[in-house]
C-alpha cells in the first residue's frame, strides 16, 4: 500500500543556511546546489524562515537575508498527509514549503514533487476541470521588452504565443527572456563572488539565478521579437486529457505548465502543477 504523506514526496535533508548569513549567501547556494529555495535556520540551528528565488525578484535590493527570508509562511510535518500540503499550496500558490519536525528542518516539499502523487493514483479529472487561472496570450510580434513588462507587471512567468489567426504556435518562459539578455558568466561569478576556477558551478544554473539580475540593474534585454527567443510548436494538452496524463507529461519534460486546447484544437488556457495537485484533493 502506497504511503500518501509528506514524508514519502519531499527531498530529505535539504541545502539549508544558518543565521547570520547574506542574501548573497543564499544565492550561492542556489546557484552551486541547483535550487530554488533555501530554508534559513537561527543560530540554534532551529528552523527561523524560508527564502526562493522569487524573494529575491520581489525584493531585489534587499541585502539583509534576515528581513528577505519568510518566516509568515505555513510548515508541514514529515507525518502530515499529503492533502494537507496540497490543500496549503493550493492556497497561497508558493512553490516551496519547508518541512519541520521539532524545529528542525527535515525536509522541502514543491508541488512539482507532489506530481508523483497523482500519476501513483492515476487521477481521471479533466484538464477542463482544473483550471483556475487565465491565460496571458502574446502575439507573436510582441517583444522581449514588452515580455519582460507583463512579467513584472503580472507576476506570471510563462506565456503562450499566438500568431495572426489565434493559433498557438509558441511558448515563451522568463528563461527564455534570460537566455536572450546579454548577461555573460564573468559578470555573473564576479557578482557572487565566485572564483573563474570554480567550474562545478554551470552556467545554466548562475543564469537562472540571476533572473533577478534585469530588475534591479538595467541589464539589456534585446529588442528582438518574441518569436525569436520563444519555445517553437511547445507541447500542450486537450482540456479532455486527465490530471494523470498531464502529471506523467510534466514530470517527463521537467516543466510545471502546459498550453490547454479545446475541441477545436484552440488554445483554451494554461495548466500549472499547482492545478494538477489539486485533483488530489478534489
Amino acid at each position: 500500500m502506497m504511503n500518501f504523506t509528506v514524508e514519502s514526496y519531499m527531498t530529505k535533508k535539504p541545502f539549508v543556511l544558518k543565521l547570520p548569513a547574506s542574501v548573497s549567501d543564499a544565492m550561492q547556494i542556489m546557484a552551486s546546489k541547483d535550487v530554488a529555495a533555501v530554508p534559513i535556520l537561527d543560530p540554534k540551528g532551529n528552523y527561523a524562515g524560508i527564502v526562493s528565488r522569487r524573494d529575491i525578484l520581489e525584493h531585489p535590493k534587499e541585502d539583509e537575508l534576515s528581513l528577505l527570508m519568510r518566516s509568515d509562511l505555513p510548515t508541514l510535518t514529515s507525518k502530515e498527509p499529503l492533502d494537507k500540503a496540497v490543500a496549503v499550496f493550493t492556497k497561497i500558490l508558493r512553490r516551496h514549503l519547508t518541512v519541520v519536525d521539532s524545529k528542525k528542518v527535515t525536509g522541502i516539499i514543491t508541488p512539482y514533487d507532489i506530481l508523483d502523487a497523482v500519476i501513483a493514483k492515476k487521477i481521471e479529472t479533466p484538464i477542463s476541470k482544473l483550471l483556475t487561472r487565465t491565460a496571458i496570450p502574446l502575439h507573436i510580434k510582441s517583444t522581449a521588452k514588452m515580455v519582460e513588462r507583463v512579467i513584472r507587471l503580472t507576476h506570471v512567468t510563462a506565456f503562450p504565443v499566438l500568431d495572426d489567426n489565434g493559433n498557438l504556435t509558441g511558448l515563451v518562459t522568463e528563461r527564455d527572456l534570460l537566455n536572450g539578455a546579454n548577461l555573460d558568466s564573468k559578470t555573473v561569478s564576479s557578482q557572487l563572488g565566485i572564483g573563474e576556477d570554480d567550474d562545478a558551478w554551470s552556467w545554466e544554473s548562475l543564469r537562472d539565478i540571476f533572473t533577478f539580475y534585469y530588475t534591479i540593474r538595467d541589464l539589456e534585454i534585446p529588442n528582438v521579437e518574441v518569436e525569436k527567443i520563444m519555445v517553437k510548436s511547445p507541447i500542450s494538452i486537450y482540456e479532455g486529457a486527465s490530471a494523470y496524463d498531464a502529471a506523467r507529461i510534466m514530470k517527463k519534460n521537467k516543466f510545471t505548465q502546459l498550453p490547454v486546447r479545446d475541441v477545436d484544437d484552440e488554445l483554451s488556457g494554461m495548466v500549472y502543477d499547482f492545478d494538477i495537485i489539486s485533483s488530489l484533493i478534489k
